[in-house]
């Protein structure tokens, strides 16, 4: 079952990283919502279960933002809504999937929290570059929690998803703000 986990996390890394290398917003957030579908399965599987809720969030999250004409105010509306949901994962987390409440748990099952709000923020922006600098503490915060589960697939997709970050900053941000 592990291996299992294992490998689909290893295909929602690909879809994640490949992300940050689209050009514009509405692709990035949908290679984002195949890798968060796959993530969650991968940690479901796994027991991680803020990891797998977050994720199921996410695809709902990819598929409210893909939408070209969500006006600003709707926008702002749906942060709240995921902002809520995320705590509320939070919550089930020691309730409903009876994970031991430990200040380590209290402290790890919220990290994913805080980079779940900061790229949920970034999908309200308009610029692909925004949304990858957003998204670093997203991967920051993401990578510990990986590691913390043994997330294979999920501590590689952090890392190769800040290089390609950095990648995508270089080729479109850096190469913008010179011109």
């Amino acid at each position: 079952m592990n291996t299992i986990a294992q490998i689909i996390g290893i295909f929602g890394l690909a879809f994640n990283a490949l992300s940050f290398q689209q050009k514009n917003k509405r692709t990035l957030i949908l290679f984002q919502l195949c890798g968060g579908f796959l993530f969650s399965i991968h940690f479901f599987m796994l027991g991680a279960y803020t990891g797998f809720l977050l994720n199921a969030l996410c695809v709902f999250r990819a598929i409210v933002y893909s939408r070209r004409n969500l006006k600003p105010k709707a926008i702002m509306i749906w942060l709240y809504v995921f902002t809520i949901l995320y705590f509320v994962s939070y919550a089930l987390t020691f309730t409903v999937f009876n994970v031991e409440i430990t200040l380590f748990n209290a402290i790890i099952e919220f990290v994913p929290i805080i980079g779940m709000c900061f790229v949920t923020v970034s999908f309200g922006m308009t610029s692909a570059g925004k949304i990858r600098a957003f998204s670093t503490v997203n991967s920051c915060s993401w990578l510990v929690y990986n590691i913390v589960h043994s997330s294979i697939g999920g501590m590689v997709c952090e890392i190769l998803s800040l290089i390609s970050i950095v990648i995508g900053i270089i080729r479109y941000d850096l190469k913008r703000t010179k011109k």
